[in-house]
């Protein structure tokens, strides 16, 4: 994905986890509506990390440079 879209979808994921939430807890199911907001965020989190993996790789070779 494109930095660009990351926060689209990012943005996209935290509205559908939010009302899925809000649904869930207002038909008394709060186990499914805790179980949704971690389900959003292992996905969000498994979206980001090659995004954090690179970001750490560029910083490694910038310091590297000046050894």
């Amino acid at each position: 994905m494109t930095d660009i879209s990351i926060i689209f979808f990012l943005m996209a994921l935290a509205i559908a986890v939010t009302i899925l939430h809000t649904f869930l807890k207002q038909a008394g199911r709060d186990e499914f509506a805790y179980l949704a907001l971690v389900v959003g965020l292992a996905i969000g989190l498994i979206q980001v990390l090659p995004l954090l993996q690179d970001l750490f790789s560029g910083v490694q070779e910038v310091f590297n440079l000046y050894d």
